[in-house]
């Protein structure tokens, strides 16, 4: 106990560096999986949506994840419907090539 009086300035750098660990903590480990819904189309299927935000995530592995998310027991979807697709696996992208500047098609 006489360290801690001795030396009041370390002790409050440790209070000080306790306190920052555990509110950092807390913030990171309340962290939940965002997501994002999507409101589906006539003609969309599950591939077709894992086509276009699956990035480069393999399409039975996208139709997987997303089918255990929602809960579905089929791939069936129905226009007017709407799932949820955690963000890791919404890699939307809608323009992969490069266009520079004067091409024109």
């Amino acid at each position: 106990m006489n360290w801690v009086k001795n030396n009041p300035y370390i002790s409050l750098l440790v209070g000080v560096i306790f306190s920052c660990t555990l509110c950092f903590t807390m913030i990171v480990g309340n962290h939940e999986q965002s997501s994002s819904e999507i409101y589906i189309k006539e003609g969309d299927t599950l591939w077709t949506l894992s086509i276009k935000y699956g990035g480069d995530t393999p399409n039975l592995d996208w139709i997987t994840e997303v089918m255990m998310v929602n809960n579905l027991e089929t791939q069936q979807i129905n226009a007017g419907d709407s799932i949820i697709i955690p963000n890791t696996l919404n890699k939307f992208s809608p323009d992969k090539g490069i266009e520079l500047a004067g091409e024109s098609e």
